[in-house]
């Protein structure tokens, strides 16, 4: 609980005042919007407190103060931020771009098919040329960006800005990606690991928010996951913290392009079913079919399924064992199989992790949207402003140029 500002001179009234406005705005980010009566309780602060801090941080553009849904009770809800940002998700075959403007309600998103080989040179360029089809399509000015953020569907060094030597992306390996970016467009650049943002969007809005410790389990052609621990994205010394799709979960499973043998994604990811299937004789064009299949009652593809949820489940004891989150969502395409995954998952799960006497982790299914990774940028640059949004409008969910996938 927060201390209240104190009246009798002792202590610092205008730190205790900005730490009780901090207080607000984090309870706001992880209830959404609220009446100023709960905002207190759920605060610990009195209402005359909480409606003096409202009323400046009104002022200051931070939140909004609303009538409520009976109309008896006023609401106030996180105001969003000013100015524009760029987005970019960079996958092993296609890239996904959005731009954002907070001022004209506007979000347009155009999609490049980028091939199977990356050389980092090309790309760059593409990159480029998509920023400028964006801007000039939406009609927002280079001087309105705050920040262009990128997401790498490959493992990323914080400290050396590179991606790891893992046989993904190899054509960026060994260059500074933010700098290279950062000169060739002329704009602050933001890098990350897709999975990253994707776990921010998802704590932000979806099934961890309010969980000071969350796991997301992004899970599509590959698998990758990020983690918030204490309220904060955490990603280790080197930056690769939370790959989960390389924990090693059977030692004599197909080799993964890391070069070890056995990896979570090189076992369960869709990639790795659709392998399978196609090595078996009976292929499929793609993970929405193996799962489409499976529903009608088609045994390979109910096992295979079923034997991704076990090897998922093991990965996640392991995660649970090291970190103890209070929930783990699962996201990404596999997702969408609901219980076909699901319930192998929560019986390896349950088996194969410490029994405790509170409860285990909450497992959630995430957000079934396709563009994760570019929701999870404007929370980043939410969050770095002081802003934040305690609910996606809908014109942010319903882009103009590209129709984002939703996971049945």
């Amino acid at each position: 609980m927060v201390v209240e500002i104190a009246e009798d001179g002792t202590g610092s009234q205008s730190a205790l005042r900005r730490a009780n406005e901090r207080h607000l705005l984090d309870t706001l980010r992880e209830t959404g919007p609220i009446s100023q009566a709960s905002l207190a309780r759920r605060a610990g602060l009195s209402r005359s407190a909480v409606n003096g801090i409202i009323r400046s941080l009104e002022i200051d553009g931070l939140v909004q103060v609303r009538p409520g849904a009976t109309g008896r009770e006023t609401e106030v809800t996180l105001a969003g931020a000013r100015g524009a940002l760029i987005a970019i998700d960079l996958g092993h075959r296609r890239m996904h771009g959005s731009v954002i403007s907070f001022d004209d309600d506007l979000r347009l998103d155009e999609v490049v098919d980028l091939g199977r080989e990356h050389e980092a040179q090309s790309d760059v360029s593409t990159v480029a040329a998509l920023v400028d089809r964006l801007l000039e399509g939406s009609g927002v000015g280079r001087d309105a960006i705050v920040r262009v953020c990128v997401g790498l569907h490959a493992p990323y060094e914080t400290p050396s800005r590179t991606i790891s030597p893992s046989g993904i992306l190899p054509g960026w390996e060994g260059l500074d990606v933010e700098r290279v970016l950062s000169e060739r467009l002329g704009m602050s650049v933001e890098v990350d690991n897709d999975a990253n943002f994707a776990a921010l969007a998802e704590w932000t809005w979806g099934a961890g928010r309010g969980a000071r410790d969350f796991l997301y389990v992004k899970s599509s052609n590959g698998i990758g996951s990020g983690l918030i621990i204490n309220s904060q994205v955490y990603r280790g010394s080197t930056g690769m913290a939370g790959e989960l799709g390389h924990v090693v979960v059977d030692d004599r499973g197909a080799l993964c392009n890391c070069g070890n043998r056995g990896c979570l994604s090189a076992v369960a990811s869709g990639r790795a079913l659709l392998l399978e299937l196609a090595a078996s004789g009976n292929p499929r064009e793609s993970l929405q079919d193996v799962i489409a299949d499976a529903r009608a009652g088609d045994l390979a593809c109910r096992r295979l399924l079923g034997e991704a949820g076990r090897y998922i489940g093991i990965g996640l004891s392991h995660a649970v064992k090291l970190i103890a989150p209070a929930t783990i969502a699962f996201g990404g395409e596999l997702a969408a199989a609901g219980a076909l995954i699901f319930d192998s998952v929560r019986r390896e799960l349950e088996s194969s992790s410490l029994q405790t006497i509170s409860r285990m982790p909450r497992l959630e299914q995430g957000m079934r949207r396709g563009d994760m990774c570019i929701l999870g940028c404007v929370a980043s640059v939410l969050a770095s402003q002081g802003h934040g949004m305690s609910e996606l409008p809908s014109w942010m969910l319903t882009p103009k140029g590209h129709r984002v996938a939703e996971y049945a």
